[in-house]
């Protein structure tokens, strides 16, 4: 999986679970991005870009066709 703002290829891993809540963090170690993937959409947790032209959609959800 790429980061949705530099496109860079390498990626840290992160679970987060607590009781009956369950996540996976990605963060990019290029450019600090964080994200996760729920059932094929895209929530930036973490865009460091966001007032740059190179910002991330945080608002929106990515869909990924499966």
């Amino acid at each position: 999986m790429q980061c949705p703002v530099c496109k860079n290829d390498e990626q840290i891993g992160m679970d987060l679970r607590s009781g009956s809540f369950n996540e996976d963090i990605v963060e990019c170690p290029s450019c600090g991005t964080m994200w996760s993937v729920n059932h094929g959409h895209m929530a930036i947790v973490k865009d460091p870009l966001q007032d740059s032209f190179l910002e991330a959609l945080s608002g929106d959800n990515i869909c990924f066709a499966a």
